[in-house]
């Protein structure tokens, strides 16, 4: 017997024959070639649809103790080509370390961490209270920092191996993975997968590790057996922080930034057809203490009808110069809490400004044209400057001296027929820029503007330091001169998936400008997003800059290759509203009642 699988059999022993207890299992990771692999069968992921690479080097593990803390813990991972089940020469060892980021402090059981080479991060909206289980930290050389720092990421089907260290390097999980359980077979057309819920009896080498053609990445995996489908079961594990949405009684409209003699107010919704009594319900700012703020008894709110509480009344005020977090949360009638809640997420808000939602009661929260405390909630205030346009991932070959980076770009289209200064000076506490934050980031110099009823382009490169540069990108796509180009933008758009916030600053504090969210989109390249945009040629273009959602049905691959930089869209076939009345609630999403004058297609 070769020394290596001595040793494997020596330190396999001792854990088969004793009683297991985990604090995290290794639930599945992905053996898909990027370039060319896909899971066989015509298999696809639950998140990802069926794409090339399957989302590329990832793998995900699942907490299965309450608050745990993982600062400083270490992942290694050895991919292994032949007999040997330990480290030795010539094999591959790649590792990733938490920093001490408080993330990492307090992890609730039922938690799925994701750790993968080019996916964004979604550490900022875990928060289990409201359902969102799901932590993911990008684990590439570029992006290594807050929560993560990688060595060398790499995850294949080559016998991947993944070991897990607490912070004073002792193993609390691990070796699991192709030459563990299953011993072989993981291929490059499947993923390694844990086909059993996790629990703290999960071992590394349990019979439930096996290859799989199906795919989940940060959710629970799915399998089917002889009984047909089956999926984990995390119920458990989570109720410990029970959560379940709130719809008969929503939080409809917040107002948080007041000043004296004004104060915040939160409103609440009685979307049902009954009388509801929230007397024992829960308002509070921070999910540390969801019972900050406890309802009294006998306060009733109509079927239909609204109910606002001030921040007299709730003894605290809400961080609306910085931005936190509302919750509602529904009591048991025993000085607890059901578990059912309604939350919302606000930035940074101006001064005298409310966040509410639309459509009044069910639809996303927006910057809303006037406040409406105790009533029905207005329109949107959306631009007049907007996220028009996006190139993020330009078809090649790019002319020199452009590089294929340098033909990415994002348009804002401004909407007034006024010139719009991207930098607000406030006097003596100083000129603060507009932002473009997410992926790339982005402060406009003290004289940009975008022209009325113009656009103006925001690029890789620097035009200024870089004319070839910026005369090459200009005949590329056939730029007018008049079309501001400004840069260079900090990070690439990401070709799998990106956010862009476009941020404008409000009164300074001290020496800082809080920076408010005017407009935003997430976009991908799968799914209801249009894939021609991934390199074939297309921009994503807005289809209409006057309506505020900007989810994929309001995208659309330009029908022009190049895309419509510096000139209006090519699928905008979209009617102006005269006035704010006439921007109305449709059966399926925004009706506009119109005048005849429409936007031209492109031909």
């Amino acid at each position: 017997m070769k020394l290596t699988s001595l040793l494997a059999c020596i330190l396999m022993i001792p854990l088969a024959g004793t009683a297991w207890s985990a604090d995290l299992v290794l639930n599945e990771y992905n053996a898909v070639p990027e370039i060319g692999g896909f899971l066989k069968i015509g298999k696809t992921d639950l998140r990802f649809g069926r794409r090339e690479g399957n989302g590329g080097d990832w793998f995900e593990l699942v907490i299965v103790t309450d608050h745990l803390d993982m600062r400083g813990w270490s992942i290694d991972i050895f991919h292994r080509t032949g007999e040997p089940t330990v480290p030795g020469p010539g094999q591959t060892l790649t590792t990733t370390q938490l920093t001490d980021d408080p993330i990492w402090a307090d992890l609730r059981s039922g938690t799925i961490l994701t750790v993968a080479e080019d996916i964004d991060g979604t550490a900022n909206t875990y928060r289990p209270e409201t359902g969102h289980w799901w932590i993911n930290v990008r684990a590439n050389d570029n992006a290594a920092g807050r929560y993560i720092t990688p060595t060398n990421f790499v995850v294949s089907n080559d016998k991947t191996q993944i070991t897990i260290r607490d912070a004073s390097g002792v193993v609390v999980f691990g070796p699991s993975g192709e030459g563990i359980s299953p011993l072989t077979g993981v291929g490059s057309a499947e993923v390694f997968k844990l086909e059993a819920t996790p629990a703290a009896s999960t071992t590394p080498f349990s019979a439930a590790y096996t290859d799989g053609s199906s795919s989940s990445f940060g959710l629970p995996n799915p399998w089917t057996d002889i009984t047909g489908p089956q999926v984990q079961d995390f119920s458990a594990l989570r109720s410990s922080v029970p959560y379940y949405p709130l719809t008969s009684v929503v939080i409809n409209e917040v107002s948080t930034h007041n000043d004296p003699p004004e104060q915040d107010w939160i409103e609440l919704h009685n979307t049902s057809g009954r009388k509801i009594d929230l007397g024992g319900w829960f308002i509070s700012d921070g999910s540390t203490n969801l019972m900050r703020y406890k309802i009294p008894l006998g306060t009733l709110i109509p079927s239909g009808g609204y109910r606002t509480f001030s921040e007299t009344t709730l003894l605290f005020s809400f961080s609306g110069e910085l931005g936190e977090t509302a919750y509602l949360s529904e009591g048991d009638g025993f000085g607890g809490m059901t578990g059912a809640r309604d939350y919302v997420d606000f930035g940074p808000m101006e001064n005298g400004v409310s966040y509410g939602r639309f459509p009044n009661g069910s639809g996303p929260f927006f910057r809303m044209s006037s406040r409406t405390q105790g009533a029905r909630n207005s329109i949107p205030d959306l631009g007049p400057v907007v996220i028009n346009e996006i190139m993020y991932n330009a078809q090649g070959p790019a002319a020199a001296p452009l590089t294929g980076s340098d033909l990415e770009f994002i348009e804002f289209r401004n909407s007034s027929l006024m010139d719009v200064a991207m930098a607000v000076d406030y006097g003596p506490a100083g000129i603060f820029p507009w932002r473009v934050s997410g992926g790339p980031d982005f402060d406009f110099p003290p004289a940009a503007m975008i022209p009325a009823e113009g656009f103006a382009l925001l690029v890789t490169f620097d035009p200024l330091l870089e004319p070839l540069k910026l005369a090459a990108f200009r005949t590329h796509y056939g730029l007018l001169p008049a079309t501001p180009v400004y840069g260079p933008a900090g990070g690439r758009l990401d070709n799998y998936t990106d956010s862009v916030n476009l941020r404008r600053p409000d009164t300074p504090i001290v020496d800082t400008a809080p920076l408010v969210v005017r407009d935003t989109v997430t976009y991908f390249d799968f799914g209801d997003w249009p894939t021609s945009a991934d390199g074939g040629g297309s921009s994503l273009e807005r289809i209409a800059p006057h309506i505020p959602f900007t989810d994929s049905t309001r995208w659309a691959a330009s029908l022009i290759v190049k895309g419509t930089p510096g000139a209006e869209n090519s699928v905008l076939d979209v009617p102006e509203p005269t006035t704010a009345s006439q921007l109305l609630v449709g059966s399926f999403g925004l009706a506009l009642l119109c005048t005849t004058k429409r936007r031209r297609s492109h031909a």
